[in-house]
C-alpha cells in the first residue's frame, strides 16, 4: 500500500511541477508532460478502485 501511496504522491508532485513550469515558460512540452502525469494518475486511481472492489466482492463468494 505504501508503494501505491508513493506512486500517487510522485505523480501529483510531477503534475504540479510540470504545470508550474508550463505557466512560467509557456512551452507546450511542459503541459504535455503534465497531462501524461495526470493520465497515469487516473489509471492508478482506477486500478486502485478496481482492486478494492474485487477485494470487497471476494467476501460474497
Amino acid at each position: 500500500m505504501i508503494l501505491i501511496r508513493n506512486a500517487a504522491l510522485l505523480l501529483t508532485l510531477g503534475f504540479l511541477c510540470c504545470m508550474g513550469l508550463f505557466r512560467l515558460t509557456g512551452q507546450p512540452a511542459w503541459r504535455a508532460r503534465a497531462m501524461e502525469c495526470a493520465k497515469w494518475g487516473v489509471v492508478l486511481a482506477l486500478c486502485l478502485a478496481g482492486f478494492f472492489a474485487l477485494r470487497r466482492g471476494a467476501m460474497f463468494i
